[in-house]
């Protein structure tokens, strides 16, 4: 099995979901991702992105391991933990 699919599998079991959902969800039938799966067939560009999205990885992950996170995500993260501790600093 294409480490692909290895990948969405293990991003499926972390987030206690299944393929049926993820199938759903990208707007394809469960079938037709069976059937990528089971062919050992890469999705295309589209389907990369829209599985990327909804497992809330980069395509790049996917492909190969790599986990780029923008640094965006790092930095808003960094904000919402201050205010939090702010609010939280106002409470006591």
């Amino acid at each position: 099995m294409l480490d692909f699919w290895i990948r969405v599998k293990d991003c499926l079991d972390y987030q206690e979901a299944t393929q049926k959902d993820l199938a759903e969800k990208i707007g394809e039938s469960y079938n037709t991702l069976q059937s990528w799966i089971n062919r050992d067939r890469l999705p295309n560009a589209e389907q990369a992105v829209r599985i990327a999205e909804e497992l809330k990885v980069s395509v790049e992950f996917l492909v190969n391991g790599k986990n780029i996170r923008p640094r965006i995500n790092l930095e808003k993260t960094v904000k919402l933990l201050r205010e939090a501790i702010v609010n939280l600093e106002k409470d006591f």
